[in-house]
C-alpha cells in the first residue's frame, strides 16, 4: 500500500465495511468506501467462513472501485468481545548513557508489554493504549522522541488482549481474500477518535450498539479507562417487534428501520403502520405500539450499559454520553438516553462525504489510529494532503533490530516495519533479488524516499555492500520463519 493511503477493514455482524483513506492537516479524509451486508459473523465471530469472505472480497472491490486504490494491505479493527484489558508497565534503562529516543525505542517498549502480556495470559495482543511515558525526571510525556534520556524512559499502558481462536479465524478468513494484514486494533483502543478533545479529557462513554453486541469504553483524560460488552443489540429489537406483531424477520427489520422510534412520548399514536404477518394477512398497528416494543428493549440494553459502568466504579461521566453504531440509525435513542441520564448525549456520524452512517464510526477512527500508531513508532512520516504536492515522505534507514520474542501475529508487523524501512530504490543484482518480496509495486510518483544522510556509505566499496546483503540474508531467513510460522497456523 502506498503510505499516503490507510485501508481499514471493520467486520461487523450487520455489515463488512471498508474504508480507504488518506492523512489531512484535521484529520482524515475519505477518499472510498465499500459495505456489503451479510449474515455470517456473530458477535464479533465468524461462523459461516466463505461467506464471509465473499462479503470481504466484494467490499474490497467496491471500496477499490470507489476510491480508485489498488487495495493490497489493510489494517483490521475488531470489537471488544472475547477481551481483556490488562495494565502494564515497561521501562528502558540506558545507565547514564545519553540517548535520544526515537521511535524504536518506544517499538521495543510495546514488545516488552506484549510479551509481559502474553506470559500472563493465552491472548494476542491487539492494541496497547499508551497511558503515559516518563523520561528521567520528566513525567507524562505524551511523545518522548527526540527527547534525550540518560537512565530510564518509562511506559505505562493499557493493553487488550483479544482469544487467540478468535483471531486466528478472522485472520484466516482475510488472508484468503488476496490482501496483507498490517495490523490489527481493538475498537476499545480506536473508538476514541469520534470524541471530542473536551469529550476525551473531561470523561465519556462511548456506546457503539451493532446488531447483536454494544461496546462501551470510557475515556478520561485522553486514555481509555474501561471497556466492556452488552451481547445486546439491534438483532434483539428486531426479533421483539418479529414476536409481538408476528411478523418475519426481515418484515420486522424493515418496519424498525422506516417507521421505529425508541421513544415513546415521541411516537404518533394516529399514523397507522400496515404490514403482513407471517401467514400472509395484513396487520395494522400505530407508531406507538411499535415504539412501545423498542423502546422497552432499547431501554433494558441501555440500563445494562450503565450497570457495567457502575461495575467498573465509574459513577460520573462529565464529558457525555456519545452512542454510535448502525442501531443508533433508529430514531429517538438519543433523547431516551437522555431521559434516563439526565446528561449530555450526543449521536456521533462520521462527517465525510460517502460515509455519513454512525456505523462508520468504528472503521474510520481505525484510520485515525493506523494513522498515529505509524507515525508515533516511526513507521512512516508523511506531509499532509493538502500540501501534497510539495510533500514528501520521509521513512527511517534500514537497521538491524535485536531478534524479539514473537507472537503468532507478529509477522504481520514485521513485514509492514520492512517494507516501510526502504529507503531508496536501487538496481539491484541476482544476489540481492530477495529483498523485492518486501518492496511495495504500488508508490505514487508524488512520494519521494528519504535520503540518508550518509550518502557515501551506501555507496562504498564492494566489502561492504557483501556486509550489507549478509545482513540483509539474515533479515529475509528471520522473516521466512514467521512466515511458516504463520502458514502452519492457517493451514
Amino acid at each position: 500500500m502506498n503510505e499516503h493511503y490507510y485501508v481499514g477493514l471493520d467486520i461487523g455482524s450487520a455489515s463488512i465495511k471498508v474504508v480507504v483513506g488518506e492523512k489531512f492537516k484535521d484529520g482524515v479524509n475519505i477518499i472510498g468506501t465499500g459495505e456489503t451486508y451479510t449474515d455470517s459473523i456473530e458477535k464479533g465471530a465468524i461462523v459461516d467462513f466463505e461467506s464471509a469472505k465473499t462479503a470481504i472480497k466484494d467490499t474490497l472491490k467496491k471500496a477499490s472501485i470507489a476510491s480508485g486504490v489498488n487495495i493490497t494491505e489493510i489494517f483490521v479493527t475488531v470489537p471488544y468481545t472475547l477481551s481483556e484489558s490488562y495494565e502494564v508497565d515497561e521501562m528502558l534503562q540506558f545507565d547514564g548513557q545519553e540517548t535520544e529516543l526515537k521511535g524504536e525505542d518506544i517499538e521495543e517498549l510495546f514488545d516488552r508489554v506484549t510479551e509481559q502480556v502474553m506470559e500472563m495470559d493465552d491472548v494476542e495482543v491487539i492494541g496497547i493504549e499508551p497511558l503515559v511515558f516518563n523520561v528521567d525526571d520528566i513525567h507524562e510525556v505524551d511523545d518522548p522522541k527526540e527527547i534525550i534520556a540518560t537512565q530510564f524512559v518509562e511506559l505505562k499502558a493499557r493493553a487488550i488482549g483479544v482469544k487467540k481462536s478468535l483471531l486466528i479465524n478472522l485472520l484466516k478468513c482475510v488472508d484468503q481474500c488476496d490482501v496483507e494484514v498490517l495490523d490489527v486494533y481493538s475498537s476499545a483502543i480506536t473508538l476514541k477518535n469520534i470524541l471530542t478533545d473536551a469529550e476525551k479529557e473531561l470523561g465519556s462513554l462511548v456506546i457503539d450498539i451493532g446488531r447483536d453486541i454494544t461496546e462501551l469504553n470510557y475515556y478520561q483524560r485522553g486514555v481509555l479507562v474501561a471497556s466492556d460488552v452488552v451481547y445486546k443489540g439491534g438483532q434483539n429489537i428486531t426479533n421483539d417487534i418479529m414476536h409481538a406483531f408476528e411478523l418475519s424477520y426481515d418484515e420486522a427489520e424493515r418496519v424498525k428501520s422506516q417507521h421505529g422510534n425508541a421513544f415513546y412520548p415521541n411516537a404518533n399514536d394516529t399514523d397507522i403502520i400496515f404490514s403482513t404477518d407471517t401467514n400472509g394477512d395484513e396487520v395494522e398497528f400505530t407508531e406507538q405500539d411499535l415504539s412501545d416494543v423498542i423502546e422497552a428493549r432499547t431501554e433494558e440494553i441501555l440500563l445494562e450499559v450503565l450497570d457495567l459502568l457502575q461495575k467498573h466504579k465509574i459513577m460520573h461521566v462529565n464529558g457525555g454520553f456519545v452512542l454510535t453504531g448502525g442501531t443508533t440509525n433508529v430514531l429517538g435513542i438519543k433523547e431516551l438516553m437522555q431521559d434516563i441520564v439526565s446528561e449530555k448525549v450526543r449521536i456521533h456520524v462520521p462527517n465525510h462525504m460517502g460515509a455519513r452512517k454512525p456505523q462508520f464510526s468504528r472503521v474510520i477512527s481505525l484510520i485515525s489510529s493506523s494513522i498515529y500508531f505509524d507515525e508515533l513508532l516511526e513507521y512512516v512520516k508523511i506531509e499532509y494532503h493538502n500540501d501534497l504536492e510539495d510533500g514528501k515522505e520521509i521513512v527511517p534507514a534500514n537497521e538491524e533490530q535485536p531478534t524479539k520474542k514473537s507472537g503468532f501475529f507478529d509477522s504481520f508487523k514485521s513485514k509492514k516495519k520492512e517494507s516501510n524501512d526502504i529507503v531508496e530504490e536501487q538496481p539491484q543484482d541476482k544476489d540481492e533479488q530477495f529483498s523485492d518480496e518486501f518492496v511495495s509495486t504500488h508508490r505514487d510518483e508524488d512520494i519521494q524516499h528519504n535520503v540518508d544522510s550518509n550518502e557515501q556509505t551506501r555507496q562504498n566499496n564492494d566489502h561492504s555492500n557483501n556486509e550489507t546483503v549478509e545482513q540483509n540474508d539474515e533479515e529475509r531467513k528471520e522473516e521466512s520463519k514467521l512466515q511458516k510460522f504463520m502458514k502452519s497456523l492457517f493451514e
